[in-house]
């Protein structure tokens, strides 16, 4: 009996035994597929290094196969299509992440930018918001629900996000104190303080042709026509086809009554884009200073090939008509301005176009 019992428990301590063997084999199993997961993601990540956007998909899909949580493997999929353009796959694999890692907020800002590349911009707004609620010192989060928000014209809002990324990252990224500097521009806050934002980004980045550009406009602005130039110029130094800094360059010189300057600037920017109105139009109003009034109208008439609701085009190309006594056709262009809502057009109608004012 006593034999019995011994034999009995022998067996099923066997049993138990060949039991936690299998145990062990499934954990090590599933440990080798996780390592070559591992493995494969690493392989994906010096692919995507490499730009081999697809090679990585590749690698990580099967990393993916191998571990169906690895949610490393999901974002950075994410990133690979994103460098593909394929951005509804993007965020789904960002999704992805959010599903297995609730509180990820990379994937959270990764997806909001993913999203505004597709014009949901409530969407983006809403993913960059969660980030921050994730990660309260998250700067770069602050910074696109910030320019989000300029975009939507909502300044003060704006504001209040960069001047936390900027207080959170003080001297990391110009681009902070350029969009900062833009803000309080559209508030009318004080030129100094515009000024100084504008400068500190060209401390920390000192080859950023728009923020010469940006700081130019407003010395322009302020009358500080000297120290406009200078901005300018080392915007274009920086830029060389940087034809709008030629443009507000020669506006600068057009407002000094440089008017010959001012057209070879305005030339430039044409030359660099064929298709820039606005220097069309403001070349046409310095060959109107010089009393090249055929000339000027050629130029009117390219910028309104251009832009056909080219309001102020109409305008100023009825100033010059009025100049080469072709009052039919300077009528009809300040008719056609006032219908394009350039009030000021009615005056000119008033005084000369009586009889034809519609």
């Amino acid at each position: 009996m006593i034999k019995r019992i011994l034999f009995a428990f022998v067996l099923t301590l066997s049993s138990l035994v060949l039991f936690a063997q299998e145990t062990d084999s499934v954990k090590i199993a599933m440990a080798q597929r996780a390592e070559e997961a591992e493995k494969l993601y690493n392989e994906g990540v010096n692919l995507f290094d490499q730009k081999d956007y697809n090679g990585a998909i590749t690698k990580y899909n099967n990393a993916i196969n191998l571990k169906s949580d690895f949610n490393k493997a999901y974002f950075n999929r994410g990133l690979a299509k994103f460098e593909l353009k394929d951005y509804n796959g993007a965020i789904k694999d960002y999704s992805k992440v959010i599903e297995i890692a609730p509180n990820s907020e990379k994937a959270f800002f990764k997806r909001g930018e993913t999203k505004y590349v597709l014009n949901d911009k409530d969407g983006a707004l809403k993913d960059y918001s969660r980030a921050i609620e994730i990660d309260p010192k998250y700067a770069s989060a602050y910074y696109n629900h910030g320019s989000l928000y300029f975009e939507k014209g909502d300044y003060k809002a704006a504001l209040k996000d960069f001047n936390t990324c900027i207080s959170l990252k003080p001297n990391e990224n110009a681009y902070y104190y350029n969009d900062r500097a833009s803000t309080k521009l559209k508030l009318g806050m004080d030129a100094k303080e515009i000024i100084s934002d504008y400068n500190k980004a060209l401390d920390i980045n000192p080859r950023l042709a728009f923020v010469y550009n940006n700081l130019g406009s407003v010395l322009k602005k302020t009358k500080d026509y000297d120290g406009a130039l200078t901005q300018y110029t080392m915007a274009i130094k920086m830029k060389p086809d940087y034809y709008v800094a030629y443009n507000n360059r020669g506006d600068l010189k057009f407002i000094q009554g440089k008017y010959q300057e001012a057209i070879s600037d305005f030339t430039e920017a044409i030359k660099i884009n064929p298709d820039y109105a606005y220097a069309y139009n403001n070349r046409g109003n310095a060959k109107y200073k010089i009393n090249d009034y055929k000339g000027a109208i050629a130029d009117y008439d390219a910028a309104i090939k251009i832009n056909p609701k080219y309001g102020y085009a109409f305008l100023n190309r009825g100033i010059s008509r009025e100049m080469t006594r072709d009052a039919a056709g300077c009528c009809s262009d300040w008719n056609i301005a006032k219908s394009l809502g350039v009030t000021v057009a009615d005056n000119f109608l008033s005084t000369s176009c009586e009889d034809q004012k519609k």
